[in-house]
């Protein structure tokens, strides 16, 4: 059970470091900062979540040599990391909910930008080719 107390323990380690990135993220979703800052916070939240998938398989393997499973009941020590660690992991989906729906908010706003800046009175100057649009000039407005 040693081993199974020692991934844990990185569980736990690897879950405060998410929470570091994931507060991170949200204050420069938040903050509207550079992108350049949420692409690196984006990519370290991913490295982190992908060591803690193979962690978690490696859990896995290590109960079913036990012969243990969650909530590890049968060791009150064991049960009771487990308990901290689903507390710690329900509590971090949340905040990267919240996370999503801040980035949505954000691609809204500038979807909607966007489309002001395509609606507004004057012409297109470009084609979809990227070429010059020529002007066509109306037969009500050309008299001879």
């Amino acid at each position: 059970m040693l081993e199974l107390d020692n991934i844990f323990n990185s569980i736990t380690v690897m879950l405060q470091d998410l929470s570091v990135i994931l507060e991170a993220e949200q204050q420069i979703l938040i903050e509207n900062s550079s992108i350049n800052e949420l692409n690196e916070i984006i990519n370290q939240k991913s490295q982190l979540l992908i060591e803690l998938k193979l962690i978690d398989e490696k859990r896995l393997k290590v109960s079913e040599q036990y012969n243990v499973q969650s909530p590890y009941s049968e060791n009150q020590e064991i049960a009771l990391k487990w308990q901290a660690i689903t507390d710690t992991t329900q509590r971090l989906a949340q905040i990267n909910r919240d996370n999503g729906i801040l980035i949505q908010n954000r691609m809204n706003v500038t979807q909607k930008s966007i489309d002001y800046l395509k609606n507004m009175n004057n012409p297109s100057v470009y084609t979809y080719n990227g070429y010059q649009q020529s002007e066509t000039i109306s037969s009500e407005r050309a008299k001879v």
